[in-house]
């Protein structure tokens, strides 16, 4: 019994000696940005429908002063067609703002209800019950290029 735990102590200290400098590093990334990155598929039957409505939209996300970047991944060789957003923010706090300011700006821009709630069902139905999977992470700045 005593050789197991002596065993175990030994393979625990072996594990934190040889853990990578990267993993041990996670606590210096408390400076690095916020990503969300959101995947989707939509159908290919409702792309052109559906990216006239992601340009217009673009114009809010230029106008939305929390959002620091944006990128927009798509894989079309596949039997779905995948989107991937990648937004970038300078804090966690950052992304709760943009969301409040992003709701604003829709407002602004389209300021009837009856049109607001129009518009997000076409996209709705555009853009179907494909796959759809979001995360929020934070960028490891002692690992960066």
């Amino acid at each position: 019994m005593i050789a197991k735990h002596m065993l175990l102590l030994a393979g625990t200290a072996l594990l934190l000696a040889t853990t990578p400098d990267s993993l041990q590093a996670q606590d210096d990334a408390e400076d690095g940005h916020i990503f969300t990155v959101s995947t989707q598929q939509w159908p290919f039957n409702n792309l052109d429908d559906i990216f006239e409505i992601m340009e217009e939209n673009h114009e809010l996300t230029e106008q939305n002063e929390f959002i620091l970047s944006q990128k927009v991944l798509v894989h079309q060789w596949a039997g779905a067609f995948s989107v991937m957003f990648i937004s970038e923010y300078a804090s966690f706090e950052d992304v709760e703002k943009a969301e409040q300011r992003g709701t604003e700006l829709f407002e602004a821009k389209y300021p009837d209800e009856e049109d607001r709630d129009a518009r997000n069902k076409k996209f709705a139905d555009l853009a179907g019950d494909g796959m759809h999977e979001d995360s929020i992470l934070q960028e490891n700045t002692s690992l960066a290029k």
